[in-house]
């Protein structure tokens, strides 16, 4: 009885020192149970309002809703840039909805383990050069 806590705490280091060295390791190399875990976790936080913020700080309601959102504001955006512009700049257009439709839809265990980050709105790209007038 009187070993019971030294055995105890001697079970914590060394338990806490394999779960440590799996830490620092890519997803495929973690243990299924890990990997599992994650993969939980990210279907949790692809419905789940507020616990999508984990992974995506942008995002509050359930990650799948929110890039939904995304989505359909571009869809609106682009068509007013559309009808705005008279179809002479198709270039903007094809980068707005490049930009809410394109990135991550859902999730993935790698994205809950920190591995990747999720991408709810791609990063648009350099700017394209001004064009030159004929007239000016």
């Amino acid at each position: 009885m009187r070993r019971l806590p030294q055995v105890l705490a001697l079970t914590v280091v060394l338990g806490s020192a394999g779960i440590a060295s799996d830490v620092h390791a890519a997803f495929e190399d973690r243990p299924a149970w890990q990997r599992a875990g994650y993969t939980v976790l990210a279907g949790i936080e692809n419905v789940v309002p507020i616990a999508s913020s984990l992974a995506a700080p942008r995002c509050l309601l359930g990650y799948v809703l929110c890039k939904g959102t995304f989505a359909g504001f571009s869809l609106v955006v682009a068509g007013e840039h559309l009808l705005w512009s008279g179809g002479a700049d198709l270039d903007q257009t094809r980068a707005i909805l490049r930009r809410g439709f394109g990135g991550d839809w859902v999730l993935t265990g790698r994205h809950a383990a920190g591995d990747a980050t999720p991408e709810v709105l791609p990063d648009p790209g350099p700017a394209s050069p001004p064009s030159r007038d004929v007239l000016s």
